[in-house]
């Protein structure tokens, strides 16, 4: 039969086995006692040792910076708490960086004093009393020191503005926003635009005209015809007339002649504005800043007429307003819709000036039962010329106009 030797390290081992098991009182109180005073050495150093600040250099880390002032690396979270606004990354530190180190420190002193301020009786009583009441009183001990916390760091700047795209705005704001845009529209009588756009009857006068030699620029694209076109911003080359003088920043009109009226001269098209810069011996060159139509080779050009803002003046209504006729559209296609040009007999010579409107009428029948007058269009005057004037319709009623229909004045401008 095979004996079983036991040495004795193993016997030692059993011995302390057991003495666990039987509750021994003198090792197990003092182990715990010595666990129970580790944890009370663990706060930092005095208050008046500890700086209130930091400057990180090379190579340190919130956890080495954390154990060279409270002798515990684990206490590395208050330090970045602090400097929140220092440190985005908790795990980056880079040299230079100033950390406060004032909340941690009220921390550790306030851990050490709970300690050290802890009943000298428990500590006796530890030391004779069983494991599980010492194992209470190191429980006790924690609590306390995870009850005290440091102030909040100070909050960071904050955004005090907002985009459009963070205001939150209701159905019921958004109706009233868009019948306030309609009801508070910018009055104004006539607009630039309208007054270069509209055209004018020559009223067989000769004027200063130059002719478009064509755009300046190469195109990208062969063309299949040697005419050229500009569009905005465009350079375009212009030959001005013999005797004429221009000048860096004068503006010209550009236009085409459309047909001749009979006793009125040629209907003048406008078709964009130029802006002269550059002056040479034979020609000029242009930037297009204005464009109403197609800008080609050919096309004529002349001084620009300078235009009068109105302001916010409104026409006020007259009686027996001043007669007129329509001479003939400025288009030849038929009158369908608003915004095309009438001219009217009646110019500067007879006091006629933008922004008066006009209303053309059907006579009443002087026949027994006939038909009574009729309005049939409203006109608002863009451009005046001595005895013309141009009228761009705002409003049909009845579009049977033909040349020689009255009209009158219904709206004069104050002078």
């Amino acid at each position: 039969m095979r004996r079983t030797t036991i040495c004795r390290s193993s016997r030692a081992v059993l011995l302390a086995l057991v003495a666990g098991l039987l509750g021994v009182p003198g090792l197990g109180a003092q182990d715990t006692t010595k666990a129970a005073a580790d944890t009370s050495q663990a706060p930092a150093a005095p208050a008046g040792q500890l700086p209130e600040s930091h400057v990180v250099t090379r190579g340190e880390t919130l956890w080495s910076i954390s154990q060279l002032y409270f002798s515990d690396p684990l206490l590395w979270p208050e330090i970045y708490r602090l400097n929140t606004t220092v440190v985005e990354d908790p795990h980056w530190i880079y040299p230079g960086e100033v950390l406060h180190l004032a909340a941690p420190t009220t921390v550790a002193q306030t851990t050490a004093v709970s300690v050290a301020q802890a009943p000298a009786a428990d500590t006796v009583r530890a030391q004779a009393a069983d494991t599980v009441t010492a194992a209470r009183i190191d429980t006790t001990v924690v609590d306390t020191a995870q009850l005290v916390e440091a102030p909040p760091p100070p909050p960071g700047p904050t955004e005090t503005y907002e985009t459009i795209f963070d205001r939150g705005r209701s159905r019921t704001e958004e109706v009233q926003d868009i019948l306030r845009a309609y009801a508070n529209q910018p009055y104004r009588p006539l607009r630039r635009g309208e007054f270069y756009a509209a055209g004018f009857l020559s009223e067989q006068e000769r004027l200063p005209w130059g002719l478009v030699l064509g755009a300046t620029a190469v195109p990208a694209i062969p063309r299949l015809s040697q005419h050229t076109t500009a569009t905005v911003f465009g350079q375009i080359s212009i030959q001005p007339p013999q005797d004429a003088s221009y000048h860096v920043g004068d503006s010209l009109l550009l236009a085409r002649i459309d047909r001749d009226v009979a006793s009125w001269g040629d209907v003048v098209v406008p078709v964009g504005v130029a802006r002269v810069t550059d002056v040479q011996k034979r020609q000029l060159l242009g930037d297009v800043i204005m464009q109403f139509g197609r800008i080609h080779d050919g096309n004529l050009a002349m001084p620009l007429e300078p235009f009068k803002d109105a302001g916010d003046v409104r026409p006020v209504p007259v009686g027996n307003g001043l007669e007129a006729h329509v001479i003939a559209q400025r288009d030849l296609h038929v009158l369908t819709n608003a915004q095309q040009i009438l001219f009217l007999d009646r110019g500067r010579a007879e006091g006629v000036v933008p922004g008066d409107l006009f209303e053309i009428y059907r006579p009443a029948s002087r026949e027994l039962g006939g038909a009574s007058e009729q309005p049939l269009i409203v006109v608002e005057i863009v451009h005046t010329r001595e005895h013309s004037c141009s009228g761009l319709v705002l409003g049909i009623t009845h579009p049977g106009v033909s040349p020689g229909s009255p009209a009158r004045l219904i709206r004069k401008m104050p002078s």
